[in-house]
């Protein structure tokens, strides 16, 4: 028998997507401006309840004491749509409103986001929880509601993942699957370069120690799905729907000079071209563990 969370997570998929189909086509250039003004409305007024010193210390916390999130996983292979609608259900976008020092105006970043209990937490990135400039940060759900964020729950900055809090109940949500092997299919649903509800798909290619600076060998899972800027916390996904990782950087590789051409006045100069982008993903492992007792 299901769980009444995760049976209210199915319902809430039979309603309209936008980018699902052709009749319901998004706006990205409206949706997007819609967050920006509610984001950029709370830091004007500077009601917010979470405030950028109170959040940036709030992103210290390893753990989410009391957090408990259901282990029920989806079991039933999905096809792509339904794979695309469960997704974009529990999918949220993430504006965050700072000011820089040409003008006067707000100005905002903007992640991904999903959320993992129906209660309001969303799974993130460290490094967009932690974002050092923004004064108010909010969460639009799939049903075009906004929420502030009222809580940074705990945060992880060597795997690159976080938990935030909402004020919201009965969300749809994804669960966690923490042990989907290197060779399985999955599905990237994020938001790239201001497009809304994009999905790619592609295989888990390996798992492996990250020896980048502040990363202390930390185990990521490496994936073929596309995504680019502005992906940053979208769920990657199993055929069944839960997520088993999260987006988390792009590693570009180029082609390098080759050793054996002497440099001479008249060689051309030699540009190195892209060969392949290493898609770094956190874990489904590491999000759970912001969850379990240090």
């Amino acid at each position: 028998m299901l769980l009444p969370a995760l049976f209210a997570a199915l319902l809430g998929l039979t309603s309209p997507i936008p980018g699902a189909t052709v009749d319901s086509a998004v706006d990205d250039r409206a949706l997007f401006q819609r967050l920006e003004a509610s984001t950029s409305a709370l830091a004007e007024k500077g009601d917010n309840i979470l405030k950028r010193d109170t959040r940036l210390e709030q992103c210290k916390r390893g753990t989410a004491a009391g957090l408990r999130l259901t282990s029920q996983k989806f079991t039933a292979p999905l096809s792509g749509e339904e794979i695309y609608r469960r997704a974009a259900q529990a999918s949220v976008l993430i504006g965050s409103a700072y000011k820089c020092d040409k003008c006067t105006k707000w100005h905002n970043t903007l992640a991904s986001g999903f959320v993992i209990s129906s209660d309001g937490v969303i799974a993130t990135n460290h490094h967009v929880a932690a974002g050092a400039t923004g004064e108010a940060m909010g969460v639009m759900t799939a049903d075009g509601k906004f929420h502030q964020v009222l809580e940074v729950l705990a945060a992880d900055k060597a795997h690159d993942v976080a938990l935030l809090r909402i004020d919201a109940k009965d969300l749809p949500f994804l669960p966690l699957r923490d042990d989907a092997p290197a060779g399985s299919p999955i599905r990237c649903f994020s938001n790239p370069a201001n497009t809304y509800g994009c999905i790619s798909e592609g295989i888990i290619t390996r798992y492996f120690h990250m020896n980048e600076a502040e990363r202390n060998g930390a185990i990521f899972m490496q994936t073929t799905a596309d995504y680019a800027r502005g992906s940053s916390g979208g769920a990657i996904l199993d055929d069944c729907g839960n997520a088993v990782g999260m987006v988390a950087s792009t590693a570009p590789v180029f082609t390098t000079a080759p050793v054996h051409v002497p440099a001479t006045k008249d060689a051309k100069p030699f540009t190195p071209s892209q060969q392949m982008v290493r898609h770094n993903c956190a874990t489904a492992r590491a999000i759970l563990d912001l969850t379990r007792q240090k």
